[in-house]
């Protein structure tokens, strides 16, 4: 009887054959990693590769085509991540000055006064909609001063503002409500004023602005010369609720306010003023040409509880809690002052021919052609706007457009043109802190070893003999005495060798990529640029890079290594070692070491080690 042969393996012999294959997958680690690093492993030229410094120092892989693993996460807002190029683009450089938010495919928003499209490229809303100002791509959302929205999905959307009956009256170039705010429903009172019947008690003060409806002349009142509008219910209200009423209105997609005590003073005298055929006012005495109104104790809260229709608010404020107002009586109209808690007649006022048009741009409130206010943003000179470039860009900005600084004082350059403040002072690579070494700006310190060089959030800070469990999700840096006993500070200068701030790699890298003094962008230096700081002559000891010495009578302060950073590689301080952002596989890095005065590579080390970290910036 013939038997089967068995090819089943006994369990001495599996383990023996997983021993032998891990040895030889050992042996070979070095030359697969220096194959993987030198861009051959995995086919010739067209492998992967950790050397792409010509890419961008953020790259950790790359081919020919350009980076395969990029370290930038997220960018600012307006600009996207370029993958292959491994940086931060901004939105306006790709897709045009108007595309305000993009991704890497496409524009995402626009300026306000433009749209996005369905091909995704930013159009003029007023090309689309004719004087419209905000819209979508499907209607118009709102008009161009002096055009008010009738009809968003037309290519006519806005019609042109008319100050005409039965709200509305011109005089001079003044459009003027016919009609007290909140006495028509075009003519309304806006959320956040208390609106209380007469009778009804409203705290009047500058945060309870208030107003009163009703019969707010009691008995004493008629309509005789009023019209259809009666002298006996007329909504009034404080100061305060006058002023913000007004600064709310938007009819005909204008910008409306108090009028001046100066502009008030013609509307008794003109043709179109106070009767039933112009601006509808009422007396506190009968029998003149407009309706009758003698007021009442109908509005408690207000001054004296005192209801006033036949007063008039003005914007012009006096001294302390008094503001100026226009009175008619026995037809005689006339400026007085009071407290602003009074209940007084409020109507608003928008310039016909907007200020902004006739003065220019920023012009809130004019004066023939002379500007009297200007709009945020704006500051006045010589009766005109002119844009207030310290406001919106910072104190060093000199010169400006709407949307950018377009230049600084002396001593400073344009960092971010449309931030604030877009201008940074000019960066010295001198100092306590810096040093030039060639094209390169190098910080004279550890990072975390002066309050200008911190260590940013996102890093965790441990004092020496504390346990900090280095990982690359957990960044760690130790504080304190890194050199134990065996330091002094003989060749330091005012740099002690004994108390250097040392951090594991992943501290390091994400440390310098997030420091910006003098509004640039810093790294680690590469293992090629680190091997110029110890022959430099300003390189090294107390008058150069101040680094410390593993050895001592050298002329830089002794640093020894102890034991004394728990969870980093060793739990061993190394403050000798400077890191360098050159990394040649996925676990290590390269540093250079000073030692008996000597400045050299010591092949790589393993990134949780704790080193000194130094950071650069090319000037």
């Amino acid at each position: 009887m013939l038997l089967k042969k068995k090819f089943a393996f006994s369990l001495v012999e599996l383990l023996i054959s997983l021993i032998v294959i891990s040895c030889i997958t050992a042996a070979f680690t070095p030359i697969i990693t220096k194959k993987f690093s030198s861009g051959v492993f995995g086919g010739g030229s067209a492998g992967l590769s950790g050397e792409c410094k010509d890419i961008s120092s953020d790259c950790k892989l790359c081919d020919k085509t350009g980076c395969v693993l990029c370290n930038i996460e997220t960018c600012i807002d307006g600009e996207y991540r370029d993958v292959k190029k491994c940086k931060c683009i901004p939105c306006t450089e790709t897709y045009g000055d108007d595309c305000t938010e993009c991704n890497e495919k496409k524009c995402l928003t626009c300026a306000s006064d433009e749209y996005l499209d369905s091909d995704d490229n930013c159009k003029s809303c007023s090309d689309k909609f004719n004087h419209c100002a905000t819209c979508t791509e499907s209607e118009c959302t709102s008009c161009s001063d002096g055009y008010v929205l009738t009809n968003p999905t037309s290519s006519t959307p806005c019609s042109s503002f008319s100050c005409s009956s039965p709200d509305f009256i011109q005089i001079g170039n003044l459009c003027i409500t016919k009609k007290n705010m909140g006495d028509s429903s075009t003519l309304p009172i806006p959320s956040g004023v208390t609106v209380a019947n007469v009778n009804q008690t409203c705290n009047s003060s500058s945060s309870n602005k208030c107003c009163w409806k009703g019969a707010t002349s009691g008995t004493n009142c008629d309509n005789n010369g009023g019209g259809a509008y009666s002298g006996c219910n007329r909504t009034v209200c404080t100061w305060y609720a006058a002023d913000y009423i007004c600064s709310n209105f938007t009819a005909g997609g204008r910008t409306w306010r108090l009028a001046t005590k100066d502009e008030m003073s013609n509307w008794a005298t003109n043709s179109k003023g106070l009767g039933v055929n112009g601006l509808q006012l009422c007396d506190r005495a009968s029998g003149y040409s407009s309706a009758y109104c003698n007021g009442s104790i109908s509005c408690p809260g207000s001054y004296g509880d005192w209801c006033g229709p036949h007063g008039v608010w003005s914007g012009t404020v006096g001294v302390s809690s008094y503001t100026y107002y226009y009175n008619l009586v026995s037809g005689s109209w006339g400026q007085l002052s009071n407290y602003r808690t009074n209940a007084f007649s409020v109507r608003c006022v928008a310039e016909v021919t907007s200020c902004a048009d006739k003065i220019g741009a920023g012009c809130e409130m004019c004066d023939g052609n002379k500007c009297l206010k200007c709009a945020s943003g704006y500051i006045l000179k010589n009766g005109k706007c002119e844009e207030d470039c310290t406001s919106k860009f910072g104190a060093n900005c000199t010169a400006c457009t709407t949307s950018a600084c377009t230049a600084c004082a002396s001593g400073y350059h344009i960092s971010n043109a449309s931030s604030n403040p877009a201008c940074v002072a000019d960066f010295t690579c001198s100092g306590s802190d810096f040093m030039k070494i060639g094209s390169l700006c190098v910080t004279r310190k550890n990072m975390g070893d002066s309050s200008t060089l911190p260590i940013p959030s996102g890093v965790t800070v441990a004092s020496v003999n504390q346990t900090c469990n280095s990982s690359s999700s957990n960044k760690c840096c130790w504080k304190g005495n890194t050199s134990g006993t065996n330091c002094d500070n003989a060749n330091g200068g005012a740099y002690s060798g004994c108390n250097r701030t040392v951090c594991d790699w992943y501290a390091a890298d994400y440390i310098c990529k997030n420091f910006t003094a003098g509004g640039r962008t810093w790294r680690l230096a590469t293992s090629f640029e680190m091997s110029k700081w110890g022959t430099n002559s300003i390189g090294k000891g107390v008058n150069g890079l101040q680094l410390c010495d593993y050895s001592s009578g050298y002329s830089s302060a002794y640093c020894d290594t102890p034991s004394s950073c728990p969870g980093s590689g060793g739990d061993v301080c190394y403050p000798y070692r400077v890191w360098s952002g050159t990394v040649p596989g996925l676990s290590y890095a390269y540093y250079y070491a000073l030692g008996s005065d000597s400045w050299g590579q010591l092949n790589n080390g393993y990134r949780p080690a704790a080193f000194s970290v130094r950071c650069v910036t090319e000037l």
